[in-house]
């Protein structure tokens, strides 16, 4: 089943079922419906064809929604654009997708105006007042438009849009995923985690990181999506309160924030069931802070961009694992393997491999990095796991972050542990350094908690008492706070 006709079956089941809400607004099944065949009926009297792609540099409101079931309609394949990249990175992705339409918020006009080899403004669409004549209104889309389907031939197999992540080489690579991907993962999360039709989700991942997810599952069953562009703690749970949110995607750090709020503040989360905690490594204490809080245990799930979304979950009912990032969900395969390809035993640390209808099958224009990422069907995730003897697996590190110091594999995920149980340590980070004596050594970003200090002397005698030498850091640095992501996500790059 296509994202298109998901929505067409909504539209006709339960028309007046609201779909989305943002803010004071509600959109309805048939409302949503209407205006994604507006946007496609349009777009193919622009010119657009069957493959072409359309590039998205909006913000998380209804029009992306819209924008995406639109594009789709038509046959084009969306590629959503990270605004907080550099520009050489934006130029390189518009360069790699050479996009027949671009739509864009207006407080992006500035940066598509630097690119006009790229996209003329003649096929920019505007959500806003435009900053030129030439360039197409958001209100014009919806002015004379047919609101009936476009009639336009949309199969399993065809690109639903390509979501960038980062290369080997640093610059983006652009991830081909299929309507058919997307089905199986989204099947696999709502089998895996027991998600119904009366379900209301809310997911804090940005557009452009894994758009599926604001979307795809409340699509297939009928359900309702809140839209929130915003990471503040009171925002959310704000949010969760007033629209008995049920199902919550976001990455750890999230949740830690919700979990910090103080008791004076009004909330109500007694509707959430489904915090799933993916995109990053998920404390045991935070774990169980948040649960003894909200009465409701965080789910650490597994994900990527090139398997279309989660392919690990943990068990929603039955055994938890702390520190796990749980087992495979349905229709996924996960393998550990040894620095020769061969799979390894339990208990042993290696690359992780993933299987599945729902993994891409691809980069676009990129086959260098298909090939490094690809074999014979797997995905080479790149993360540094291990597997126990019940299915369970355990995050180690990034293939790029894993260090040798002196020879000795060391994770720097384990240090980081450590150093977050210290009662004056807010967030630590550590990452890999050159060194000419032991070829490489831990380096620890730390953020002490607000109005506590400690010195370095201290953190080194402390984990003097918990690990091993290899594992101490060599190299101590306090911040205030660490570098993030839009969504929340430590950029390790950056340290």
């Amino acid at each position: 089943m296509t994202i298109v006709e998901m929505l067409e079956r909504n539209a006709r089941l339960f028309p007046e079922k609201t779909a989305i809400i943002y803010g004071n607004s509600r959109i309805s099944y048939r409302t949503f419906y209407e205006k994604a065949n507006a946007l496609a009926n349009f777009l193919i009297a622009m010119g657009l064809k069957k493959g072409d792609r359309v590039g998205l540099l909006l913000q998380k409101t209804p029009e992306v929604l819209i924008s995406f079931l639109g594009v789709a309609a038509a046959g084009g394949v969306v590629f959503p654009i990270d605004y907080n990249q550099t520009l050489e990175n934006v130029e390189f992705i518009l360069n790699l997708a050479n996009p027949t339409i671009v739509i864009a918020d207006e407080r992006f006009q500035n940066i598509l105006s630097r690119f006009k080899d790229h996209c003329s403004d003649e096929k920019i669409i505007v959500i806003g007042p435009k900053t030129t004549n030439q360039r197409r209104s958001w209100e014009e889309v919806f002015a004379q438009q047919s609101l009936n389907p476009p009639g336009v031939e949309i199969q399993d197999g065809d690109v639903f849009y390509l979501n960038f992540t980062s290369g080997t080489t640093g610059l983006p690579k652009g991830a081909i995923t299929t309507h058919a991907n997307i089905y199986w993962n989204t099947l696999s999360a709502v089998e895996s985690l027991g998600l119904t039709e009366e379900d209301i989700h809310l997911c804090m991942f940005p557009v452009f990181s894994h758009p599926h997810e604001l979307f795809a599952r409340s699509l297939y069953l009928g359900g309702t999506i809140v839209l929130i562009d915003s990471i503040y703690p009171k925002s959310i749970v704000t949010i969760i309160s007033e629209y008995r949110v049920t199902c919550m995607m976001a990455v750890a750090s999230i949740y830690d924030t919700l979990e910090r709020l103080p008791l004076s503040f009004p909330f109500d989360l007694s509707s959430l069931r489904i915090p799933e905690s993916g995109g990053m490594y998920t404390q045991p204490t935070l774990e169980q802070k948040f649960r003894q809080r909200f009465g409701v245990p965080i789910i650490p799930v597994w994900g990527s961009t090139e398997t279309s979304g989660i392919a690990l979950v943990t068990p929603v009912e039955g055994e938890r694992r702390p520190g796990s990032m749980g087992k495979p969900s349905r229709y996924y395969q996960v393998k550990v393997m040894g620095e020769s390809g061969e799979e390894l035993p339990p208990d042993e640390v290696g690359e992780m491999a993933v299987k599945g209808p729902g993994v891409c099958s691809g980069y676009y224009n990129q086959p260098e990095e298909t090939e490094i990422y690809m074999k014979d069907g797997w995905f080479l995730t790149g993360d540094m796991v291990k597997m126990d003897r019940e299915g369970y697996y355990y995050f180690a590190s990034r293939k790029t972050g894993m260090m040798k110091v002196a020879g000795v594999k060391v994770f720097p995920l384990e240090i980081e542990n450590v150093l977050l149980n210290h009662p004056k340590i807010k967030a630590a980070a550590v990452v890999k350094v050159q060194d000419r004596l032991r070829g490489e050594v831990p380096k620890a970003v730390i953020v002490v908690k607000n109005g506590l200090e400690i010195s370095k002397d201290e953190i080194l005698k402390y984990c003097e008492k918990k690990m091993s030498r290899c594992k101490i850091p060599s190299i101590i640095e306090f911040r205030s706070e660490l570098p993030k992501t839009p969504g929340g996500k430590i950029l390790y790059r950056e340290l």
